[in-house]
Parts: C-alpha cells; sequence; structure tokens
C-alpha cells in the first residue's frame, strides 16, 4: 500500500509539475530553482536548460529543447520507461527489482555525462554561446 500511494503521489507531482511548466516559461515567468553550480561557477551543469527543453517540449517545440539540453532530450524516453515499468509492477503488487544493471553500464553512464559535461563547456557547436 505504501508503494502505491507513493507512485501515485509522484506521479501527481509529475503532472502538476508538467502543468506549472507548460504555462510558465523559466527565466521568464513563475518560480523556478537556480542552478547551483552554474551560479557559483559561471559554466553550466549537464542538467542546464533542462527545465527550459521541457517547457519548449511541452509546446511541442522538439528542436529547441534539443539546443536546450541534448542530453536530457535523448534521456527522457528511457527515464520514462524505468519509471513506467516501475509504476505498472507496483500498482500490481509485485516487488520492485533490484538494481540489475552491470557496473559497466553505469560508469558508462557517468562517463557520457561528465563528457557532455566537460563538451557544452567548449566554443564548438552546438554549444557556442
Amino acid at each position: 500500500m505504501y508503494r502505491r500511494s507513493t507512485v501515485i503521489t509522484i506521479w501527481s507531482v509529475l503532472m502538476a509539475g508538467a502543468v506549472y511548466l507548460f504555462v510558465f516559461e523559466p527565466g521568464k515567468t513563475g518560480l523556478f530553482p537556480v542552478c547551483l553550480f552554474r551560479f557559483l561557477t559561471g559554466y553550466p551543469c549537464p542538467g542546464c536548460g533542462s527545465t527550459r527543453a521541457m517547457h519548449q517540449l511541452l509546446h511541442g517545440h522538439v528542436m529547441a529543447a534539443f539546443m536546450l539540453n541534448p542530453l536530457f532530450l535523448m534521456a527522457i524516453p528511457f527515464m520514462l520507461f524505468a519509471f513506467v515499468r516501475y509504476s505498472v509492477g507496483v500498482m500490481r503488487g509485485e516487488m520492485p527489482r533490484r538494481n540489475t544493471l552491470p557496473a559497466s553500464f553505469i560508469y558508462g553512464m557517468f562517463f557520457v555525462v561528465l563528457s557532455f559535461w566537460i563538451f557544452r563547456n567548449t566554443p564548438f557547436y552546438p554549444f557556442v554561446s
């Protein structure tokens, strides 16, 4: 019962957040968190642009979303699949599966995020300011 209410709460918060993000444009209206890394260093982190990218995506502007944060946009289907699979399992009363990802895959994801972080702070296309 506890896991079901948690899943329902998370989906409700995600939907409310999507509605808020659809209505308010980050950086122009509404209340949105500031990236602490960017605030302190002046450089964007791997997540910078994710909120603006999701706003563009909710409005159907896929290319604009991709230009704001391509890594986030490519990760959305995987994150959505994982959470939907988890949610369906919990709602059916199944025990959530333990992490079955091999360590090499997790290290690979870390390497991709770290590489993206470094690359987006270089003067190369598409990250030219």
